[in-house]
């Protein structure tokens, strides 16, 4: 049905369809999903098929995600695809996410901001601290408010395990 619907444009259709897939968890249809989400040039249609994958929760699906959240393409329009990160396990890529604290879309920044509060009690040792290098590194020109917020809740959060 989604094959139809995208080869006769009808994206009204294959945007219904694509909401429906997500609404049922159905996941016989992943693969294309993941290969669209890949492919599209349409931000409408990559943040529908984002939030699909999420709401069907199958952790394949964040690998892609990230991969899409970090093209160049996708700049201006990642605040979906970031959200769509929340219900699913995406903790061994916080390093990748964690760069969108300082973005100048306070959309974006505040949804890495929240992927980041929402794992910081299963992050490691390591990850902790590669996470604070990244954003001190992102503060040295970027005075995002955001990225001091972060900074100060790893190392606190750093602290109270040290304890």
């Amino acid at each position: 049905m989604i094959q139809k619907h995208l080869f006769q444009g009808d994206m009204e259709g294959l945007i219904k369809q694509i909401a429906y897939i997500g609404e049922k968890k159905d996941t016989t249809q992943f693969a294309f999903l993941i290969d669209l989400l890949k492919s599209t040039d349409n931000k409408i249609l990559r943040n529908e098929i984002a939030i699909a994958l999420s709401d069907i929760g199958d952790d394949r699906a964040v690998e892609p995600l990230i991969e899409v959240i970090i093209d160049p393409k996708t700049s201006g329009s990642r605040g979906t695809l970031l959200y769509a990160l929340e219900n699913l396990n995406y903790i061994v890529h916080i390093e990748d996410i964690i760069p969108f604290i300082g973005d100048s879309s306070l959309e974006v920044s505040a949804q890495s901001f929240m992927l980041l509060e929402q794992m910081m009690s299963r992050l490691s040792d390591s990850q902790n601290l590669k996470c604070q290098q990244l954003i001190e590194i992102q503060i040295s020109s970027n005075q995002s408010k955001l990225l001091g917020v972060a900074l100060d809740m790893l190392k606190k959060w750093r602290y109270r395990l040290q304890e």
